[in-house]
C-alpha cells in the first residue's frame, strides 16, 4: 500500500465510488432482513481497498464520504454508526499497515497485522464505550447504534429460557440486565472479527490487482500486539464484574482485545506447525472446531497474552520461510 496519496481526478473519484458502495452495503441494514444483515458484513470492504490500493488519504475520503452519505439519509445516528462501527476502524488499521504515516515521518514499520488489528480492536471498544456512556448521558438517544443487538440477544435469552424449561430461575429484568451487560461487548466482539476478515479479503484483492506495493507480510512470523494491549485487557476484565453500565463497558474492552490475542494465539500455532506433514490436517481441525464452537478461541487468546511476554516464536530456531503465507 502506498503510504502517500496521488490526488487525481480519477483517484478521487474511485474513492468517492468506494464510498458510496461501502455506505449502500451499510444502508441494506436498516431494512431488517436477513440478507441485508449478510450483505452489511462487507461494509468495510470498499473503504479498505481504496486506501491499500490508492493510499490512506484516498482511503480517509471514501470513508467521510460514506459517513456523510448516512448521516443525511437515513438520519445521523446511523451515519455515527457506519463512522464509529465500520468507517474509522476500517480506516485506521490500513493506516497502521502503512507504517501510520504522520506528516513527513511513519511511525511505525510498514505492514505490521499485529498494530493493524489492535487499532481496529481498540477503536471498536472506545466506540461501544462511548456509546454506553452516551446512551446514559443523553437518555438512550446515543445507545441507539446497539438496540438491534440489544434486541437479538432478549430473544436469544428468552428462548433460551423457554427451551430449558427454568421456571423462576431466571425472572424477565435479570434476563434483560443479562443482556445489557452482554451486548456492547458481543457486538464490539463481533465487528472486530469481521472487520479483521474484511481486511485480508481487501489486502488479497489488492494484491491480486496489482495495486498492493508492498509484499504480503508474514503473518505467522510477525503478528504481534503491543504489549500495553495485555494490560488493558485486564483492566477490562476486571470491570466487567462492576454494576450494569460500568460491567458492559468492561466487557465491550475485554472481550475483542481478548479476540486479538486470540489472533496471535492462531499465528503462534501456524508459525509452529510449519514444515509439519500433519499442518493442513491440524489447522483444518483446528479451524473446524474454532467455526462451531467458538469457545476454543479462550485458549488462543491466552496463548497469544502469553506470546507477549515469552516470545515462542522466537524459541524456535529451524523453521523455512515461505514467500507466501496462508
Amino acid at each position: 500500500m502506498p503510504d502517500r496519496s496521488i490526488y487525481s481526478p480519477w483517484n478521487f473519484g474511485f474513492a468517492v465510488v468506494g464510498g458510496i458502495a461501502s455506505a449502500l452495503v451499510f444502508a441494506v441494514l436498516g431494512r431488517g432482513q436477513f440478507e441485508g444483515f449478510l450483505l452489511a458484513h462487507l461494509a468495510p470492504l470498499p473503504l479498505m481497498i481504496v486506501a491499500l490500493g490508492l493510499g490512506i488519504g484516498h482511503g480517509a475520503t471514501a470513508a467521510l464520504f460514506g459517513a456523510l452519505l448516512l448521516s443525511i439519509w437515513p438520519n445521523w445516528l446511523f451515519g455515527m454508526a457506519y463512522g464509529l462501527l465500520v468507517a474509522l476502524p476500517a480506516w485506521l488499521s490500513c493506516w497502521a499497515l502503512a507504517g501510520a504515516p504522520l506528516g513527513r515521518s511513519d511511525r511505525l514499520a510498514p505492514a505490521q497485522s499485529g498494530w493493524a488489528i489492535a487499532a481496529q480492536s481498540l477503536t471498536l471498544a472506545a466506540a461501544v464505550v462511548f456509546l454506553i456512556g452516551g446512551a446514559k448521558i443523553a437518555d438512550g438517544v446515543l445507545g441507539a447504534p446497539l438496540l438491534p443487538v440489544q434486541q437479538q440477544l432478549d430473544a436469544a435469552l428468552e428462548a433460551i429460557k423457554a427451551e430449558n424449561d427454568l421456571g423462576g430461575a431466571l425472572k424477565p429484568e435479570e434476563i434483560k440486565l443479562i443482556a445489557q451487560r452482554w451486548a456492547p461487548g458481543i457486538l464490539a466482539l463481533y465487528v472486530t472479527l469481521w472487520q479483521a476478515l474484511n481486511l485480508w479479503a481487501a489486502g488479497r484483492l489488492t494484491q491480486i490487482s496489482g495495486m498492493l506495493k508492498q509484499p504480503w507480510p508474514d503473518v505467522a512470523a510477525q503478528f504481534a500486539l503491543p504489549r500495553a494491549l495485555s494490560a488493558l485487557l485486564l483492566v477490562g476484565a476486571g470491570l466487567a464484574f462492576a454494576p450494569v453500565a460500568l460491567g458492559a463497558a468492561g466487557l465491550a474492552i475485554a472481550l475483542p482485545l481478548g479476540l486479538a490475542f486470540g489472533f496471535q494465539g492462531l499465528a503462534v500455532t501456524h508459525f509452529w506447525l510449519r514444515g509439519s506433514a500433519s499442518s493442513l490436517l491440524v489447522l483444518s481441525v483446528l479451524y473446524f472446531c474454532l467455526g462451531v464452537f467458538g469457545a476454543p478461541m479462550i485458549l488462543f487468546s491466552l496463548l497469544g497474552l502469553a506470546d507477549v511476554f515469552l516470545h515462542f516464536r522466537q524459541k524456535k530456531t529451524a523453521s523455512p520461510t515461505p514467500t507466501e503465507v496462508t
